[in-house]
């Protein structure tokens, strides 16, 4: 019975299983059509290897049954479980559910993958298809505006060009005046001679500055070509109308009569690697230079570029082009303000002029230039005012009332001009220096047709075209140069002058060589070496202390090895100035004041210095032997050892003062020939008209004809260094024997050990021991006797040398010093006087300096001739009008 219900269970299952089996086959025979072909989905495979393994453990299980129900024994012996096949079945049934229902919901979201990817490659394709259409139309439109563009232009530029033929030819016997002929060749001749004379004197000549400035497509570079009158073409049409507005442009026009015909040189470029040269260019090449710098550059920036022009019929002369101003520009804030930072440095200067262009308008109101130059130059004083594009503003005024209500329109007590230049495209086709000028000259005929008509006031005929403008210009360039030549003359006279009295002051030199002249001068020299060597020891701060004075530590590192103090063992003896109270240690000093010094600074060694130690051998040795009653004579032991001792310390001390005082002494001479230097000076600042008034009101200064006189030789003493010399050799040969005889003298002052000893004797000591065994005691007596009266030799020879200093040193210096050194200039013969100033040698010199003075007197005598005819043919040339432009 049991069998029979295992066998029923197992034949359900496997009818179910079969069941899903072929429902497995089903799905897996179903194609799931995709627009990339048949797709099967990959959990189909797992499903089937899963119920086939189930279906596999069922039968299994079946099969090992026994007939009684029960599971067999495992090897040790336990019982397993009876299987439940029902509920394997409903969960077997539930998973598979589960999977399909997951394997259904796989294939739904990759078909919506599939499909919204083609969705979007559709709408890809289709977009870019609406960009390429959109690419062609706007290439077509582009296309056709620029045919028309140029077309217009083509139109513009014939209808500008036949406007312009309408107003005739220019007479072909007229002259064409530009800024390279406006004056005649004289003014450039002499104008070249007059800047020759000026580089000849070293006397700076600064030329005209002249910025062009205004906004954007102003016509700036058009006004700058104009006034010129050559197309050079630095509007720049080949890079989208901006021309050089990104950078700076200088053009220097300079005299040069090397150059008939106009060199153009473009400076070299730092902020561009291929232009780190100059370039040499023709004025047809100037355009495409700046353009391809300009393409360079891709922000503004201050670094200007320089061109120079030089010709042999041009001023010198700088005309600046700025870059155009953007007012009222919101879009372009940062660029505009940058372009307003570069363009106001260069209107800084106070010596530029400033010519502010801008385009005409019928209401005043709306200029806007006129208030932009209030900020830089509130007065307007060097501020021209240029308004283009006058043609087109004319044309909208119909009464003779509305157009001279609008000249006289213009901002009060300024400088205004009214211009018409031809368009880019017509002065390009028309860059001839001939035709373009012509073009110039019709524009502003047809300018003042227009005003004819309207029956305009003649008093504003001035102020109208290109040819009063430069004009104006070039008067005010002419006449910054006429007011430099008196300036020129002034200095060209005051060398001529200068020249004179050079010659003059040789040929007096010349003339004064002979005996009686010399030894005037050998005399008063001495006697003014003489005044101020005294006065320096007397005390006087004509010597400028602070410049020519020594502080104490100066004054030794002068001396080297002889400004340290020594002992008797070569010792240097350490100084405490502000201890020891030597006076005016710090302070800088010369003369009487420094050897007051050194003496306080001699007695503060001295007085510091102390006894050596006295061995007893030394003692033993001196003390000797009395032959009457045979003891011992100490006192004489002391007193030869403080002979000695004494010698010893103070003879290196009183060496060393000497030596010191002989170096005070000479350096008298330097500080006197700057006293003398410093007086010639001041007779120089005299000899002006305020130094000599102030001399005359001075009570202090009471010269007659004999001082000038030997003022005057002091003067020339520069020319005689050999006698200056042999006079401070005679001052050194007498310090020298005084410092020897002072040193002498000094020497006195050691006495003898039997001198000593008799002092000594006149005043007994009973404190001397008179036993020889004790050693001690004996060392101890000698000893305190040897200090007692190393001390009082101390004393006197300190207080005895200072003495002899003053009166065997410095006090021949005050007295016995004039005496011997004029006796002996005195006693100088003829032939010695011409020997000391080396009078053969001077007049030889004398006369090479006169034959160059001559000749350079002649030159300057030449250059004011001719500077005077340069000038009086560096007239005004600017009085009659131009007939053209």
């Amino acid at each position: 019975m049991m069998i029979s219900c295992t066998n029923h269970h197992r034949t359900v299952y496997q009818n179910n299983l079969n069941n899903s089996t072929n429902n497995s086959n089903i799905v897996d025979n179903k194609k799931i059509e995709t627009p990339q072909g048949s797709f099967q989905p990959a959990s189909q495979s797992t499903s089937n290897t899963n119920l086939n393994s189930l279906a596999s453990s069922v039968n299994n299980g079946a099969s090992v049954g026994s007939t009684n129900g029960s599971t067999p024994n495992n090897s040790n012996g336990s019982t397993t479980p009876t299987y439940n096949h029902n509920n394997s079945a409903e969960e077997l049934e539930k998973q598979k559910r589960e999977e399909d229902e997951k394997r259904k919901k796989s294939e739904l979201e990759a078909a919506a993958v599939v499909a919204k990817k083609k969705e979007d490659e559709e709408k890809q394709r289709k977009e870019q298809v609406e960009l390429e259409r959109k690419r062609r139309e706007e290439e077509i439109r582009r296309t056709n505006a620029a045919a028309a563009n140029a077309a217009n232009k083509e139109l513009n530029e014939q209808v500008e060009i036949s406007s312009l033929e309408q107003m005739g030819k220019l007479d072909p016997s007229s002259t064409i005046h530009d800024m390279f002929s406006f004056f005649p060749n004289e003014v450039y001749n002499s104008y070249e001679k007059l800047q020759y004379f000026s580089r000849d004197l070293n006397t700076a000549v600064s030329h005209p500055e002249i910025v062009f400035v205004g906004p954007r497509s102003s016509g700036k570079s058009s006004l700058i070509e104009a006034f010129i009158g050559r197309a050079l073409n630095i509007v720049g049409g080949n890079i989208g109308g901006n021309g050089c507005s990104k950078r700076v442009l200088y053009l220097q026009f300079t005299n040069n009569i090397d150059f008939e015909v106009p060199k153009v040189t473009i400076k070299k470029d730092n902020t561009i690697k291929e232009f780190d040269h100059d370039i040499i260019v023709s004025i047809e090449q100037l355009n495409e230079n700046l353009a391809k710098r300009n393409q360079l550059t891709n922000d503004y920036i201050e670094e200007p570029i320089y061109v120079s022009i030089e010709s042999r019929t041009t001023l010198n002369l700088t005309l600046i082009d700025s870059p155009g101003l953007l007012f009222g520009s919101d879009q372009n804030q940062a660029e505009s303000t940058k372009i307003e930072s570069i363009v106001s440095s260069l209107l800084r200067p106070s010596h530029r002029l400033i010519i502010a262009v801008e385009s005409c308008s019928q209401d005043w109101k709306s200029m806007s230039m006129g208030q932009y130059l209030k900020k830089i130059d509130p007065e307007l004083s060097r501020s021209t005012f240029v308004f283009t594009k006058f043609h087109h503003t004319v044309r909208g005024f119909s009464s003779t009332r509305d157009i001279n209500k609008y000249l006289s329109g213009t901002v009060p007590d300024i400088k205004g001009f009214f211009v018409t230049l031809p368009n880019h495209q017509v002065r390009a086709s028309y860059s001839e220096a001939n035709r373009f000028q012509e073009k110039i000259y019709q524009a502003h005929k047809r300018d003042m047709h227009a005003l004819e008509q309207l029956q305009y006031d003649k008093r504003y005929e001035r102020t109208i075209g290109v040819a009063p403008l430069r004009r104006y210009i070039l008067n005010i360039v002419w006449k910054s140069y006429q007011d430099t030549i008196p300036r020129i003359l002034k200095h060209l006279r005051s060398k001529r002058q200068t020249a004179e009295a050079t010659l003059n002051e040789l040929q007096k030199q010349s003339s004064s060589l002979d005996s009686t002249k010399l030894r005037s001068i050998a005399s008063n020299y001495t006697v003014t070496f003489l005044q101020i060597t005294e006065k320096l020891l007397s005390g006087t701060s004509e010597g400028n202390p602070s410049a020519n004075g020594q502080t104490l530590e100066e004054e030794k590192s002068q001396q080297g090895d002889c400004g340290e103090w020594v002992d008797a063992y070569k010792e240097a003896i350490y100084i405490d100035p502000e201890e020891w109270n030597i006076p005016y240690w710090s302070s800088k000093l010369y003369g009487g004041q420094q050897l007051e010094r050194l003496m306080a600074e001699f007695k503060a060694v001295c007085d510091n210095s102390k006894i050596s130690e006295v061995k007893m051998d030394d003692i033993a040795t001196a003390s000797g032997i009395n032959k009457l009653n045979n003891i011992p004579n100490y006192a004489w032991a002391a007193s030869d050892l403080t002979s000695l001792i004494s010698r010893d310390t103070f003879v290196p001390l009183i060496e060393q003062l000497c030596e010191r005082a002989m170096y005070i002494m000479k350096r008298l001479t330097d500080i006197a020939d700057k006293v003398i230097d410093s007086r010639r000076k001041s007779r120089c600042i005299g000899s002006s008209p305020f130094g000599g008034l102030n001399n005359i009101n001075s009570s202090n200064n009471n010269i007659n004809i004999n001082d000038r006189l030997s003022n005057t030789d002091m003067d020339s003493l520069d020319q005689y260094p050999f006698f200056t010399h042999h006079v401070k050799n005679l001052y050194y040969d007498f310090v020298h024997r005084a410092a020897k005889g002072c040193k002498e003298k000094c020497m006195d002052e050691f006495y003898s050990s039997r001198t000593i000893y008799w002092e000594l004797t006149e005043h007994p000591d009973s404190s001397l021991p008179s036993i020889r065994n004790d050693h001690h005691e004996t060392k101890t007596a000698v000893c305190q006797l040897a200090t007692k009266l190393f001390d009082s030799i101390r004393q006197r020879i300190t207080k005895n040398v200072l003495l002899k200093l003053y009166n065997f040193f410095l006090v021949p210096m005050q007295t016995d010093l004039w005496n011997e050194i004029q006796a002996q200039i005195t006693c100088l013969s003829n032939e010695q006087l011409e020997q000391l100033f080396e009078v053969q040698a001077t007049r030889e010199q004398l006369k090479q300096e006169e034959k160059k003075q001559q000749q350079i007197l002649e030159k300057y005598s030449q250059i004011d001739e001719q500077f005077l005819k340069a000038a009086s043919l560096f007239c005004r040339p600017l009085s009659s009008p131009t007939p053209s432009a």
